[in-house]
């Protein structure tokens, strides 16, 4: 949970977080172990609620915070919760978001959404399960790929997860899955979000056939650069909104053209045209 709704910030949240992981057995603890359950989710509950966006920097951060007490490290952790199968840790963390959706009264409400990919650096064995190639980060061209859909806006919460394992990405089987788990959320989409990755006919034509709204970051081509150099010729330097489609007979759409100045001017046209938008930044 990447920020926790308005309506569970009311109760103690702490207390809320052992309630739910207590549901599950994700956190196994080694017999033995001088670190209680309690203060594994201290950890997890200040990853999850500060400025620290790992469990390892999270475990740095309190270490610093609390000199004189004793932090487990990030690697502990990890190791409490991988001693979990991928599938019974998914199980859980859906378990975990149904009861949460139950507590902040999320069924059935409007909310905006967005999907995203992200890559995990790997640097053991290249043939180990789940690792795939993925751009070049950090010394290597080796991890762990998925795909999340997050409620975006006021609300901020991961609601679904899925691994990336072959060497292609479907995009038409991976936005019909995500739209399927918002459904049996009962989670209505208002608007859809998606970076320029997404700017492709499969993804396009799969969310015209399943009627959603979105704004896609586009990616210039040829094609586009022609449409905007004409458009300059005719009109100057000025932001503008055209129709445009990757191939005959596939979904016609808007792109929107923003020069950097006119960012405001353009948003409130944006608002009045079609639901079905893209987005292209110009520069001056």
């Amino acid at each position: 949970m990447r920020h926790v709704p308005g309506v569970i910030q009311s109760v103690s949240l702490l207390a809320l977080t052992s309630e739910l992981f207590n549901k599950t057995n994700i956190i196994n603890l080694p017999e033995g172990a001088k670190y209680s359950i309690q203060d594994t989710l201290n950890v997890i509950f200040h990853a999850a609620t500060s400025t620290t966006n790992s469990i390892e920097s999270a475990s740095i951060d309190l270490q610093i915070k609390n000199p004189d007490k004793k932090v487990q490290s990030g690697d502990s952790i990890h190791d409490y919760i991988n001693s979990n199968s991928i599938d019974y840790i998914m199980s859980s963390f859906r378990q975990i978001n149904n009861e949460i959706i139950h507590i902040a009264n999320l069924k059935g409400t409007n909310q905006d959404a967005a999907i995203d990919f992200h890559d995990i650096p790997y640097y053991g064995d290249k043939d180990t399960p789940g690792v795939r190639g993925i751009k070049p980060k950090n010394g290597t061209s080796w991890g762990y790929s998925f795909c999340s859909l997050d409620i975006i806006g006021d609300i901020k919460l991961t609601l679904e997860v899925i691994g990336i394992n072959g060497l292609a990405k479907n995009y038409s089987v991976l936005i019909e899955s995500m739209m399927q788990r918002l459904k049996a959320m009962e989670i209505n989409l208002r608007i859809l979000y998606m970076d320029r990755e997404f700017f492709n006919s499969p993804t396009i034509s799969t969310l015209h056939r399943l009627n959603k709204n979105y704004i896609i970051a586009a990616k210039s081509n040829k094609k586009i650069n022609g449409i905007l150099l004409e458009h300059k010729k005719k009109f100057g330097q000025t932001s503008t909104i055209f129709k445009y489609r990757f191939e005959k007979g596939g979904p016609t759409f808007n792109i929107v053209a923003i020069l950097n100045q006119n960012i405001i001017q353009m948003t409130k046209r944006i608002r009045e045209t079609m639901n079905t938008i893209y987005l292209q930044q110009i520069s001056q």
